[in-house]
């Protein structure tokens, strides 16, 4: 991983995130993280050396069983934070987090500003949503008396940037519900009026999809 601390992008990114909304940025330094394809960002070997918000790219986050394989458990991309658990729990990471395109990142060293951070309301309060979401959904997927609708109108709301699902395969893993089900679910929120289908394989919530000319996309909604 690359950083750069003096880019003209870096007022660009920040702006977008909002993370002056957040966070206090007069008394904090963030940079510019830049990870390859492949590259790992948090695992449980490495020290947690910064929060990540992502700006653009795509990463996998997984756990490992005992045989080696990799259990999916969440795909982030723009506007995800990586590190917030970690930075509560002041430990490694139990997940591994590894690029799955070239990723660019907004990154807060923590060595540097925990302290400025733990004294920082604002950060707190985000900090507090960002990880009882997290929890939350965790819990919601395990419960059996929730319905895979709420399960994934959650997912959909919490986890995923501008309320977008792209891939069916990694929502059907993370909801922990087979292929088929799903479908059937996306087809049903669908005919509700409750998510809209962009394209095959990717539906987004309804309220998060942006209109032209005002005009509603709903009509979008029926498979092709």
């Amino acid at each position: 991983m690359r950083t750069v601390s003096n880019s003209p992008l870096l007022e660009k990114y920040i702006a977008d995130l909002g993370l002056n909304e957040i966070m206090n940025l007069d008394k904090v330094r963030p940079v510019i993280c830049i990870s390859e394809k492949g590259e790992i960002l948090t695992a449980p070997h490495k020290v947690q050396q910064y929060l990540f918000f992502v700006v653009s790219g795509k990463v996998q986050v997984y756990g490992v069983d005992a045989e080696g394989r990799k259990i999916p458990v969440n795909l982030v991309s723009k506007g995800s934070v990586l590190g917030d658990v970690e930075f509560c729990r002041q430990d490694h990471s139990v997940m591994i987090s590894e690029a799955l395109t070239e990723v660019v990142c907004i990154g807060v060293s923590v060595p540097l500003y925990r302290k400025i951070l733990e004294d920082d309301n604002r950060f707190l309060r985000f900090l507090l949503k960002s990880v009882s979401s997290k929890v939350y959904l965790t819990e919601a997927i395990d419960a059996p008396v929730i319905s895979v609708e709420e399960k994934l109108l959650h997912y959909m709301e919490q986890e995923c940037p501008d309320g977008l699902i792209s891939g069916i395969e990694h929502a059907s893993l993370r909801l922990r519900c087979s292929r088929r089900q799903l479908q059937r679910v996306l087809s049903s929120l669908c005919d509700e009026g409750h998510i809209i289908k962009i394209k095959k394989g990717s539906y987004q919530l309804a309220d998060k999809v942006k209109t032209k000319g005002g005009s509603s996309k709903k009509h979008e909604q029926k498979h092709n």
